[in-house]
């Protein structure tokens, strides 16, 4: 009797051991800065404006065209709910990058 309640307080012990070493080691986050070229802006400005098929993060905010050449002014967008539009992963900011891009800040 005493050799069955040993083996079952050793089996739980170990058990609880598992458990808590299979849950104790959390997920490491990372800050990543993604970017984000006209054409996958373009994906995001097509989502507001169906003509639109580019898109730039100008100095007057993120802009939407349409067209070959010229292109078309058909509207503007938000450059943050972009991000959160073009990438699965939690949005810390947009900011534009270099060639008019959209640079994503996110937490992986």
């Amino acid at each position: 009797m005493k050799m069955r309640r040993l083996l079952t307080l050793a089996a739980g012990t170990v058990l609880a051991g598992a458990a808590t070493v299979a849950f104790a080691a959390p997920a490491q986050a990372a800050t990543v800065d993604i970017p984000f070229g006209p054409l996958s802006i373009g994906d995001y400005c097509h989502s507001r404006y169906s003509t639109a098929w580019i898109g730039f993060y100008e100095s007057s905010g993120l802009r939407c065209y349409t067209g070959s050449s010229p292109l078309q002014y058909v509207g503007s967008g938000d450059p943050y709910l972009a991000c959160k539009y073009l990438t699965p992963d939690v949005v810390m900011s947009a900011s534009r990058g270099a060639s008019d891009a959209l640079v994503c800040r996110v937490i992986r």
